[in-house]
């Protein structure tokens, strides 16, 4: 199997988890949308790729596999990628990933997306890729493996031809809310919890997702619960906040459960005027 002879990473990704982590998850996604347009390694919802450590020293020939996992393990952390076992062995160890909607977002895609053809088949990328999924489980797995290596052409493409026709690009991400529109549902409470939240970016995805899962006043009080101890806690203060998770992503995957949150142990909301009690639709005076 051949290394890679050119690599491929976006700034706004490069941006969020870091240069080397972009150019990992560039491959993460074309194995992505791969499996996805093929049908294949369909599990819980999501399509995945799997491959071993020593598949992706051969990829990756310029990392070490101490550098990959740090790489990989740096991609979970910072929740862009997440990971599984599909394997029918439990003596495979080999690990599966996934894009998360963090990820898939920041492509301006969705593991919702339709891109059915009429006759039931999914459709296939556009363009060749220099990426190969390799690292085999053992022969007991029941999904299948028809993936060959990639052999980029010899010379130069200049002109628009030089941009692989998938590029994400800003006005192929999902339509969303503009930035001075509302939630739907219960807009104080959103506002107040935005206001003491550390990150602030991707606000309309934030909102979007707020509206969907509608949290009850014991649910809000649950959820600033779980801030107040996430704020505190040494990942979300390392390296400057850079391993917060965008609020979008904290509802979503309903982070505030992680560590079982004692709703009856609450810090109070910020004492910053104007003031909304959480689980109430009135101004605090």
């Amino acid at each position: 199997m051949q290394p890679l002879s050119r690599v491929q990473g976006y700034g706004h990704v490069a941006k969020r988890y870091g240069l080397e982590e972009s150019i990992f998850l560039e491959a993460v996604m074309y194995w992505y949308r791969t499996n996805r347009a093929e049908n294949r390694n369909y599990y819980d919802g999501r399509w995945w790729t799997h491959n071993s450590l020593a598949a992706f020293e051969q990829l990756f020939p310029w990392w070490s596999g101490k550098q990959l996992r740090r790489i990989i393990n740096s991609c979970k952390d910072q929740g862009a990628i997440l990971t599984g076992n599909y394997n029918k062995d439990r003596r495979d160890r080999t690990v599966w990933y996934t894009p998360s909607a963090e990820l898939m977002e920041l492509y301006g895609e969705s593991q919702t997306d339709k891109s059915i053809c009429p006759n039931g088949q999914m459709q296939e990328p556009e363009r060749a890729d220099s990426y190969a999924q390799m690292g085999t489980p053992l022969p007991c797995n029941t999904h299948v493996d028809t993936n060959t290596p990639y052999s980029p052409p010899q010379g130069e493409v200049s002109g628009d031809a030089a941009e692989p026709e998938d590029k994400p690009k800003p006005q192929a991400k999902p339509k969303t809310r503009t930035s001075g529109e509302r939630c739907t549902y219960k807009p104080d409470w959103f506002d107040a919890l935005w206001k003491i939240y550390p990150r602030k970016d991707a606000k309309a995805a934030a909102r979007k997702k707020w509206d969907a899962i509608k949290p009850d006043r014991e649910t809000c009080r649950a959820i600033l619960a779980g801030l107040e101890r996430d704020k505190r806690s040494e990942q979300w203060q390392r390296d400057g906040g850079k391993y917060i998770p965008m609020l979008s992503t904290y509802l979503n995957q309903r982070r505030w459960e992680d560590q079982g949150v004692d709703a009856s142990q609450l810090p109070t909301p910020p004492a910053d005027k104007p003031r909304i009690a959480w689980g109430e639709d009135r101004e605090v005076t």
